[in-house]
């Protein structure tokens, strides 16, 4: 039997099955919200009280994606609409997230201090792997230095 998870958020059938064994008969309001998000490729942040299934609107779709990447990846085809889009294609550093003296451009290409004296940064939405860790470097240089 489908559960809400399945039919109404995308869940695939395996997950939704072990969902209904851990007697999750219905998916909690901010699983409701964020599990097809995630899943669609978007981004969420979620602020909820304790026992609201925080955890699982997180693990449930990042499962999936991993699940469905490897199964792609094993049987040599393309890479699913749900793994492409948790990759972006170009690094930019994201203007809402970032310290008080850090200015970016809408498109998150340029940026510039407002201390120079100071260190500020940005949060970016891709990095380089470097070892196992995900880095994004950016050097600024003063016009000067150039």
């Amino acid at each position: 039997m489908a559960t809400a998870f399945e039919t109404e958020m995308g869940v695939m059938p395996e997950i939704s099955k072990a969902v209904q064994e851990m007697d999750w008969i219905l998916p909690t309001d901010i699983q409701s919200e964020a599990v097809p998000l995630i899943l669609g490729g978007g981004d969420v942040l979620m602020a909820a009280e304790t026992g609201s299934g925080k955890t699982g609107a997180f693990c449930i779709p990042v499962i999936q994606i991993v699940y469905e990447t490897i199964k792609d990846l094993e049987s040599n085809k393309p890479i699913t609409k749900s793994a492409k889009t948790a990759v972006p294609a170009h690094a930019k550093l994201n203007p809402h997230d970032r310290t008080q003296a850090m200015a970016i451009d809408p498109d998150g290409l340029l940026c510039q201090s407002r201390d120079p004296a100071g260190w500020h940064g940005a949060r970016a939405n891709l990095g380089v792997k470097n070892h196992g860790t995900i880095l994004l470097y950016i050097n600024i240089c003063m016009p000067s230095y150039l």
